[in-house]
Formats: structure tokens, sequence, C-alpha cells
């Protein structure tokens, strides 16, 4: 499995609460209607930054990140190779999102701990 994780950064006219806000309730959902998605994502997480880190500790330059499992390559670029994706998750990204800072990662589990 592929974990594809996005680090995302606001448009810089957006408070966080409206980041994240459009980010949860209207952004996702739009999302939801390209049915790659649905087709080919295991699970889907948003993880939002609540600050409040120690003094001394550099905080990472993001608002949230979201991570997708998905069962291969080929199924990821299924889903953000389709013409749906460019066509409604690409545009609705410039309502919230500064994509010149937005990265990407691929990722695949090789430790498996449970305490």
């Amino acid at each position: 499995m592929i974990k594809m994780s996005l680090f995302l950064t606001r448009r810089s006219d957006l408070t966080f609460e409206q980041f994240s806000e459009y980010w949860a309730n209207v952004h996702w959902p739009i999302v939801q209607t390209v049915p790659e998605v649905l087709e080919h994502t295991i699970r889907y997480v948003q993880q939002h930054n609540v600050g409040g880190l120690p003094e001394g500790v550099p905080a990472a330059p993001f608002d949230g990140y979201a991570e997708a499992w998905i069962a291969n390559k080929e199924a990821i670029y299924k889903v953000i190779g389709s013409p749906k994706w460019d066509e409604i998750v690409a545009v609705d990204d410039e309502n919230f999102l500064d994509r010149s800072k937005t990265l990407v990662l691929f990722t695949e589990e090789k430790v498996d701990y449970v305490a």
C-alpha cells in the first residue's frame, strides 16, 4: 500500500479557521465526486495543525496535511491523472490553498509497532 501525503499551506488571505472549515466541509465533499477517488482510496485523513509547540521546537510550515491510502502507485496515478481531478479538485484547490507551497510525498510503511 502507498500513502500519499499532501502538506498544505493556506492562501495568505485566509485565516486558519477559514482554511480549516473550507478544507473539511467544502473541499473534501468536492474531492469525493471524483469516481476514481472513491474507487481507489482505502483511507483518507486530514490533519489540521493545532499549534502549541513547546518553545524552541521548530514548527512545520504547513497548516495541515492529508493522507490518502491507496493500493499502489498505478492507482494513485489513476486518481490524480483523471480528467475530473483536473476539472474539479485542482480548480477548487485555488479557493483555499497556496499551491506553490503544497508538497506531496509517496511513502510505504516498513515498520509496524504496537505498544
